[in-house]
């Protein structure tokens, strides 16, 4: 994911700004709307599709983001594999899988796209788990090729909110250089932030109903993950999936039958464009579960039929705390 200013590709990047008059307040927000897009990624390697640099005088709430992945007509495949996003080329540890055949996790929102942008949070609340930046800071939104270089235009756009001083007080009741210290933010002691990750299969199942691990994450003493929603693209040869806890020995769902996520009938959508339902947001019981010091996994089993190699994904949506 990294886009070289200067060349074509950077000319391609735009931005809209507006501005938000709120009449309880008497405060005017600015509204940008960033946009940017790129047709050639080289395989394994990231480019940065919008680069933003926040303006003086002025703090950035991002609040949502939506992707058009590539699509190659004639070989009827899509090469993008992720978006992230990272200020200053510092990685901000969000992870969006974000392919178009069933897999974009962010999707673009437009007439064509049957799911709205990935809202992140509700902007202008006071903990709020959007990301939050200084001015000065470069947000930039990075996409990254996977083992065949794109060729096909992926097009992004952003939401974004731009603070005063005045209204950052007002809203957040923090001074303007502190506001990337607040939940959310880039600049956070001990971080509290949304949590965005994923995984595919990177290996054949065994076609014998064994539970396989999709996704494993060592969470350490001083972390905190909860989860809160999951989607699955799914297989013709999928029977189940679990989450679990390593150290606890705790499952979800807790008895058979677990979620079944064949692709005949998946309970847990992916979220992509072309689905017409959400990304499923779990219940109560399993976002009130915390892992902690622990190995937390997403299992699935096959059945009875070998599942190939990628042939099922994981898009994790939760928040992440350090704890100490």
């Amino acid at each position: 994911m990294s886009l070289i200013f200067g060349k074509s590709k950077a000319t391609r990047a735009g931005e809209k700004s507006g501005k938000a008059y709120n009449p309880r307040t008497g405060r005017t927000i600015k509204y940008v709307e960033l946009y940017g897009e790129d047709s050639s990624i080289l395989a394994g390697i990231s480019d940065k599709i919008i680069e933003y640099t926040i303006p003086d005088g002025h703090c950035a709430e991002l609040y949502a983001l939506g992707v058009m992945p590539d699509w190659n007509v004639g070989a009827g495949a899509s090469r993008l594999l992720d978006i992230t996003l990272a200020t200053d080329d510092r990685d901000m540890s969000l992870k969006f899988l974000c392919n178009h055949a069933g897999m974009n996790s962010l999707p673009y929102g437009d007439r064509l796209s049957k799911q709205p942008m990935r809202l992140f949070d509700y902007p202008m609340r006071s903990g709020s788990l959007t990301p939050k930046f200084n001015a000065g800071v470069k947000l930039q939104v990075k996409a990254t090729a996977g083992a065949v270089a794109v060729a096909d235009v992926v097009r992004v756009r952003a939401r974004v909110l731009l603070y005063e001083p005045d209204d950052v007080s007002r809203y957040f009741g923090v001074g303007i250089s502190n506001f990337a210290t607040l939940p959310g933010g880039i600049d956070q002691t001990l971080p509290k932030r949304l949590f965005a990750d994923y995984a595919r299969l990177s290996a054949a199942t065994l076609g014998t109903r064994v539970w396989t691990d999709l996704y494993s994450l060592s969470v350490k003493d001083y972390e905190e993950i909860i989860l809160t929603h999951i989607g699955i693209l799914p297989h013709t040869n999928a029977d189940e999936l679990k989450i679990y806890d390593h150290r606890n020995k705790w499952e979800a769902p807790e008895y058979e039958p677990y979620y079944k996520i064949n692709d005949a009938y998946n309970a847990l959508p992916f979220g992509d464009d072309d689905d017409y339902q959400e990304t499923q947001k779990l219940p109560s019981v399993i976002i009130d579960h915390a892992f902690t010091n622990t190995d937390m996994k997403i299992q699935i089993k096959d059945a009875g039929a070998i599942i190939p190699q990628y042939g099922v994904a994981v898009q994790l949506f939760g928040t992440y705390r350090r704890v100490k």
